[in-house]
C-alpha cells in the first residue's frame, strides 16, 4: 500500500511540474474602454489608414535585458483629424492580442487612436478604440470631415530597418570565435618556441 502511496505521490508531483515547465506565458487584457468622445480627447493622433506592411520588431536594453516584441505597422494616411501631417505613419502595438495588443492586416483600412510612448513612438491598443473602417461608424461621425496629409513622406526604408533578429548573440558567438581563434594562434605559436 506504502508503495502505491509513494508512486502516486511522485506521479502527480511530476506531472505538476511537467505543466509549470511547458506553461506558455499568461496574458491578460483589461481595460476600461472609454466613450468615443472621451477617446477623441485623450487621443495624441487621430487618422484613417491603410495597412501596407505590418512586421514583428525585437527590442532589448543592453545585450542582458529583457526581451520585449512589438508589431510595427505602417499605414498610408488617407484622412487625418489630429497629430499626423504625413502620408505615412508607423503604429506599433504590443503584438499580442491577449494582452491588448490590436492585430492590424495587411491592406485593410483602419480608423486609428494612437498615443506616444517615451520614445515618441505612435501606439495604439485594443483599449484605444481603433477599428477597421467597418466597425468605426460611431467614431466617425463623432468626428466629422478630416482633412487630407500636407507632407509625403515615404517610410518604407525605416520598416526594413525594423528587425525581430537577435543581433547581441551572433555577435557573441562571433567575438568568442576570434578570441579563440587568437588564443590558439597563440598557443601555437608558444608551442613551437619550446
Amino acid at each position: 500500500m506504502k508503495k502505491h502511496v509513494y508512486i502516486l505521490v511522485l506521479a502527480i508531483f511530476f506531472i505538476s511540474n511537467l505543466t509549470i515547465i511547458f506553461s506558455e506565458k499568461a496574458y491578460a487584457c483589461s481595460c476600461a474602454r472609454q466613450e468615443p468622445h472621451e477617446a477623441i480627447q485623450s487621443a495624441e493622433a487621430i487618422f484613417v489608414g491603410k495597412v501596407l506592411n505590418s512586421k514583428q520588431e525585437r527590442q532589448q536594453k543592453g545585450i542582458v535585458g529583457a526581451i520585449e516584441y512589438r508589431d510595427a505597422n505602417l499605414l498610408e494616411v488617407q484622412e487625418t483629424w489630429k497629430g499626423v501631417n504625413q502620408s505615412q505613419v508607423i503604429v506599433y502595438d504590443s503584438g499580442q492580442e491577449e494582452s491588448c495588443g490590436f492585430k492590424f492586416e495587411k491592406g485593410k483600412v483602419y480608423l486609428s487612436y494612437t498615443y506616444k510612448s517615451k520614445e515618441g513612438d505612435l501606439y495604439t491598443s485594443y483599449c484605444s478604440h481603433t477599428a477597421g473602417l467597418s466597425n468605426a461608424g460611431e467614431g466617425l461621425k463623432l468626428l466629422g470631415q478630416g482633412k487630407e496629409v500636407d507632407k509625403e513622406v515615404n517610410l518604407e526604408g525605416e520598416m526594413n530597418e525594423i528587425s525581430n533578429k537577435d543581433y547581441d548573440t551572433g555577435i557573441f558567438i562571433g567575438g568568442s570565435v576570434v578570441v579563440l581563434a587568437i588564443a590558439l594562434l597563440i598557443f601555437k605559436k608558444v608551442r613551437r618556441k619550446h
